[in-house]
């Protein structure tokens, strides 16, 4: 379903997709592009059909998740998807997975809440923007 991508023309394209680019920050920030993070070994990017999921190296053993689903993809093969990327991040030496999301977004914290993350209670600010934390242990 989902197989780890190095090719960020096709991270690019689901996540500028206009029903996922205003779910991955502030449009003041312009069309994203991930090819330096494509290309930094320690981010792992698995996509699929529908779109996929970026894990941003924080630290050892921790990641940050950003998910970039296409609205063909949402709901069973999201929720397929999302299992895989727990199991793959677990296999590799992942010990937590964490996430910004805005309080606005309350479908992508629903998402989020149903593949194992929990809210921390923390907020924070960045990109002259709130976002609550969620984090799970693995």
């Amino acid at each position: 379903m989902l197989e780890r991508c190095f090719d960020a023309e096709v991270v690019n394209l689901a996540a500028n997709h206009p029903d996922v680019r205003p779910f991955l920050g502030p449009a003041s920030l312009g069309e994203l592009d991930f090819e330096e993070a494509v290309a930094e070994d320690h981010n792992w990017f698995l996509m699929g059909e529908h779109g996929g999921f970026a894990l941003a190296w924080s630290g050892p053993g921790v990641y940050e998740v950003h998910v970039f689903i296409l609205p063909e993809g949402r709901g069973k093969w999201a929720a397929q998807a999302r299992q895989e990327v727990n199991d793959f991040a677990k296999a590799n030496g992942a010990k937590m997975l964490w996430a910004r999301i805005s309080p606005a977004a309350r479908f992508v914290s629903y998402f989020a809440r149903r593949g194992g993350m929990q809210p921390t209670g923390e907020m924070i600010y960045t990109l002259g923007s709130p976002y609550d934390l969620y984090k799970m242990e693995l």
